[in-house]
């Protein structure tokens, strides 16, 4: 039963890394709980004490400072859409928020708990990666920052430590010329756990449409997010036409080890991924 599980809720900060080194191994964090209620319904958890940080209210916000984009753990998918800064400098993640449930889960679900979720089908991880996004973590020890590859160990598993929390992402903002991208096919448009997904970004832009770096990151296709390595090659210090485009989507499914379940089959998500990246680079270099 729900009700007979314990709720603490911290006060601020400290208090809430004050109850996680008292108990290390007893308590779930919880966010904005989007998942965690689906989960402890279902029985796939089922703890006996969760542990409330939604008052802490110094985790959210949404921040520039010198060239990098901070986003605090509480910050929600609403936050991220409608801050000026995520518009101008993180246009990937805003389009993966903007296709994450309807407004009111939008409203309560939070990038900290995305992150601590660590599903593959995480909407918001493939843009973090295509960004190239630092986790940062704290205990009463100290703050940690792990780079997103390094965060993400396996299915659903963490760098986190137990008596750590998630308390922000930063990343380096987009600018003017750079270009970027985020793609999602459901079984429906709306409300629909993904099938695939992609993010693209590309950067630092010398002449023409040619980039110094190109990140390509897939979703829903493996046990964690996956780089596409050797399409990230084929797009790297190249003018990029629709033909390299062509080439490098196809490239991407060597980084695609996808399995049969409900929502497709392996062969179906692989074919899926040629598209997406495709789609995902017209829109950033051509849309």
């Amino acid at each position: 039963m729900l009700s007979e599980i314990d709720v603490l809720k911290p006060r601020d900060l400290d208090d809430a890394l004050d109850m996680l080194h008292e108990n290390p191994n007893g308590l779930k964090i919880v966010a904005g709980g989007s998942d965690i209620i689906v989960q402890l319904r279902d029985g796939v958890i089922k703890p006996s004490r969760l542990l409330n940080i939604l008052p802490v209210k110094e985790l959210r916000y949404v921040r520039k400072s010198g060239d990098r984009v901070q986003i605090g753990a509480l910050a929600t998918y609403n936050d991220i859409v409608t801050s000026r800064l995520t518009l101008d400098h993180a246009w990937p993640l805003v389009q993966a928020a903007k296709q994450i449930g309807a407004i009111q889960l939008q409203n309560t679900a939070t990038l900290g708990g995305n992150l601590g979720n660590a599903s593959p089908a995480g909407d918001s991880l493939p843009p973090l990666y295509a960004l190239d996004a630092v986790v940062v973590t704290q205990s009463k020890v100290g703050k940690r920052e792990i780079p997103i590859e390094q965060f993400f160990t396996w299915y659903r598993k963490t760098a986190l430590k137990p008596d750590e929390l998630i308390v922000a992402v930063h990343f380096k903002a987009l600018a003017e010329d750079d270009r970027g991208a985020y793609m999602k096919l459901g079984l429906r448009e709306a409300n629909a756990i993904s099938i695939v997904d992609v993010a693209t970004v590309l950067r630092g832009r010398s002449s023409g449409e040619t980039f110094d770096e190109a990140r390509v990151a897939l979703g829903a296709v493996a046990p964690n997010i996956r780089r596409a390595r050797a399409c990230e090659q084929a797009l790297t210090h190249k003018p990029i036409t629709r033909e390299i485009m062509k080439n490098a989507a196809t490239l991407a499914v060597q980084d695609a080890v996808p399995i049969d379940d409900i929502r497709g089959s392996a062969q179906y998500r692989k074919d899926v991924v040629v598209s997406l990246v495709y789609e995902s680079l017209d829109e950033a270099i051509f849309g």
